[in-house]
């Protein structure tokens, strides 16, 4: 036998049998291996934390800075972030 024929045999006795399925239990270990992640409550407080010793300390290193010189990099700045954050969650999320 060829290895052609021998081919076309092999797909027409696959071909003929019932299809494979997937046990529940696989559909179920997929879906949470895709969820997306969640913060637990102590990943919360620790980005709160975070955040407020970052806002402290960038306070504090330009106490000397003018209040509107501040204000307009701040102005300029937050849209920007809040843009790529919203850019980033739906590429991630595939929005």
């Amino acid at each position: 036998m060829h290895d052609d024929d021998l081919m076309d045999q092999l797909l027409r006795d696959t071909m003929a049998g019932e299809p494979p399925k997937l046990s529940p239990e696989f559909d179920a270990r997929v879906m949470r291996r895709v969820r997306p992640r969640r913060l637990t409550q102590r990943g919360r407080w620790l980005i709160a934390g975070y955040v407020v010793v970052a806002a402290t300390t960038a306070g504090w290193l330009m106490r000397d800075v003018p209040v509107t010189a501040m204000v307009a990099a701040l102005a300029m700045t937050v849209p920007i972030a809040l843009g790529a954050s919203a850019y980033g969650r739906r590429i991630t999320l595939g929005d």
